[in-house]
Parts: structure tokens; C-alpha cells; sequence
């Protein structure tokens, strides 16, 4: 018989913490423990398009300052006015990372919100998120906005921001491809 790692025990331990009785219809649970790096993976994918728009406008605005250059030297506060917005745009384009953790730690998604393990149960109405303290949150399905999936993590973002995370190390293959299919098959 296979010995149980620490880690094996720690997750059987804090599954113990949470009782699934009092949801109706659990499709997939989930336990994990939140914290720093969780909310930097997690930030990574909010907005993922956003991030895109910003190279763009940057390089209008770089180019509409060259031709503005060229065209009507005279427009100084234009010049001024397009270099402005192309030093604001490369700002935000090469601090995207750290900008993206700062507005996460506004979010549902800050770990200051929850203490020790959290504890995810996808049912067929909402999805419930709850913490080894007592704090419990409902994300109805009918709010559900965004569904991020990668191949290591899933973020649903149901408005007014409020975000659920759930790694797939907390799942197996099956049920985290059940999750992403259920918040897929609820997303607007």
C-alpha cells in the first residue's frame, strides 16, 4: 500500500472542512488553497483582449504622430498631445502585469478576502465559493459574463468584479473539463 504524501493528507484534511450536503444538484467541487501567485496567474487573464487593443493604439498613435510630424509641423500641441498618448500607452503596455495584479486585488480574486483553503461546488444553478472561515459567496449562472480557461486554470467573471478562480491541480482531468464545459454552456 502507497504511503499518503503530507500534501495528499493536507488536501483530504481540508475537503473535510466543507460539506457539499447542503448544495442541491453538485455537479464538480473543487478544493485548493488561494493565495499570491494564484491571484497573478489568475490576473493574467483578465482582459486578455485589452491587452491587444493597447499594442494597437499604441502603434496608431506612434504613427499618427510621424505623419502628424510630417504633415503639419506647425501643430506642436497636436505633437505634444500624440506623444503623450504613445508614452501613456507604452507605460501601460510593458507595466500590463502589474497593472492587471493591482486591479485583481479589487476584485473578488484578492486573497486578503479569504483565509486557508477555498472550496468551489459548481451546481446546476450557481456556483458557490467558501472558505475555511465562514465566508460563502453564490455566482449565479444567469450573471456569468467571461469564461477564461487555459490548461492549467479556469476564471468566470460574473460582472461588478466578481471572479471565481479554480486551478486544475484541484481536479482531475475529467471534472475540470466539466467545469469549463459547464461555465461555457452558462456563459452569455
Amino acid at each position: 500500500m502507497a504511503k499518503k504524501s503530507s500534501a495528499r493528507r493536507r488536501e483530504q484534511s481540508a475537503q473535510s472542512l466543507f460539506d457539499d450536503s447542503k448544495y442541491e444538484n453538485v455537479r464538480v467541487a473543487a478544493t485548493f488553497e488561494y493565495n499570491e501567485l494564484s491571484l497573478s496567474r489568475a490576473a493574467e487573464q483578465l482582459a486578455p483582449r485589452l491587452k491587444s487593443s493597447m499594442v494597437f493604439v499604441n502603434l496608431a498613435s506612434l504613427l499618427a504622430l510621424v505623419a502628424a510630424a510630417i504633415l503639419v509641423p506647425d501643430l506642436s500641441a497636436l505633437l505634444i498631445g500624440l506623444f503623450v498618448v504613445a508614452v501613456v500607452m507604452m507605460y501601460v503596455q510593458y507595466n500590463w502585469n502589474k497593472l492587471a495584479v493591482r486591479y485583481a486585488r479589487t476584485t473578488t480574486l484578492a486573497p486578503s478576502a479569504y483565509e486557508g483553503s477555498i472550496h468551489v461546488v459548481a451546481c446546476d444553478d450557481a456556483l458557490h465559493l467558501e472558505d475555511a472561515h465562514g465566508v460563502d459567496a453564490r455566482f449565479d449562472y444567469a450573471d456569468l459574463r467571461v469564461v477564461y480557461p487555459t490548461s492549467e486554470f479556469v476564471v468566470a467573471g460574473f460582472g461588478k468584479k466578481r471572479y471565481v478562480y479554480v486551478p486544475r491541480s484541484a481536479l482531475s482531468e475529467g471534472r475540470f473539463r466539466e467545469l469549463v464545459r459547464i461555465l461555457d454552456a452558462h456563459c452569455k
